[in-house]
């Protein structure tokens, strides 16, 4: 390989592990802030909390998808 040429392979990987490191950080604030939106009960907002942020990138995804809603008794408070 001469010195001009780029191995494509490790750039792919550098690119995705750079794409994860901006990732996370940036969907755990959206999903923060979803969820900071939802009537939830606090216990249950602690919990997705937990798993938006600890989980990389399918903490967020699973947030999305389930759409947690509260129930009638906490829409009262």
């Amino acid at each position: 390989m001469g010195p001009l040429e780029i191995n494509i392979s490790y750039l792919l990987v550098t690119f995705l592990n750079v794409g994860l490191i901006i990732g996370w950080p940036v969907m755990s604030l959206i999903g923060l802030f979803m969820l900071r939106r939802r009537i939830l009960p606090p216990t249950t907002k602690a919990i997705w909390a937990l798993i938006v942020t600890g989980i990389p990138i399918l903490g967020f995804i699973s947030f999305i998808i389930i759409q947690p809603q509260g129930n009638a008794s906490s829409n009262a408070n």
